[in-house]
């Protein structure tokens, strides 16, 4: 991983073009499902692969998710984009607690060398500056999706959101606690305490 570069995308560095040597190419064997409240791995098989009109409607999901303030991260192997992570702007749950990140991929043949995992890292450090409490991932249930958010700490989602879960039912609803709940209120007594001394 020594040669790739990761930065976050401006408007500038998105193009017809970008997803030219993106490989989305990914043989999937194993699926999880809920059954009876428990995730139960099955013999799922199919293959996912983008063709260009794929691509291009994920460049205008680039464009807008920058435009709405969101964030695109990208992994670089001299200038090529071959990975790349999508935090959404919006904000919600019930304590205004999520941000969702909506897609995280890494090319085929750059898969397992740490790529996704400093992909998501970068989603981590943006979600905190803001004041996010957690992210919000409906993730792939393929076996290899799930290995890697669990591997990295997420959980299922203590609350489900009724949009993503309509949008996509077979997804496992994970998230990702990227700030200490108990700092949080700490901090917000410790500007209460301002506030009374004022």
């Amino acid at each position: 991983m020594e040669n790739i570069e990761f930065n976050e995308l401006g408007i500038i560095n998105i193009n017809n073009n970008v997803l030219d040597f993106y490989n989305r190419y990914q043989e999937i064997k194993k699926c999880y499902r809920k059954e009876e409240g428990n995730w139960v791995l099955k013999n799922i098989e199919f293959i996912e692969n983008w063709d260009k009109d794929k691509k291009e409607i994920i460049i205008k999901d680039f464009l807008k998710t920058i435009n709405d303030g969101g964030s695109v991260f990208g992994a670089y192997d001299n200038n090529k984009l071959i990975g790349f992570a999508v935090l959404y702007n919006k904000i919600f749950g019930s304590k205004k607690q999520y941000i969702q990140l909506d897609k995280i991929h890494v090319s085929y043949g750059y898969r397992h060398k740490g790529i996704g995992k400093k992909l998501f890292e970068m989603c981590i450090k943006k979600s905190k500056s803001i004041g996010i409490e957690k992210m919000y991932i409906s993730a792939n249930s393929s076996e290899e999706t799930q290995k890697f958010y669990l591997a990295i700490g997420c959980k299922d989602t203590e609350e489900i959101d009724k949009e993503l879960y309509e949008k996509e039912p077979f997804d496992r609803h994970m998230e990702y606690k990227v700030r200490n709940q108990r700092l949080k209120v700490v901090m917000r007594k410790f500007f209460e305490l301002i506030d009374e001394s004022v």
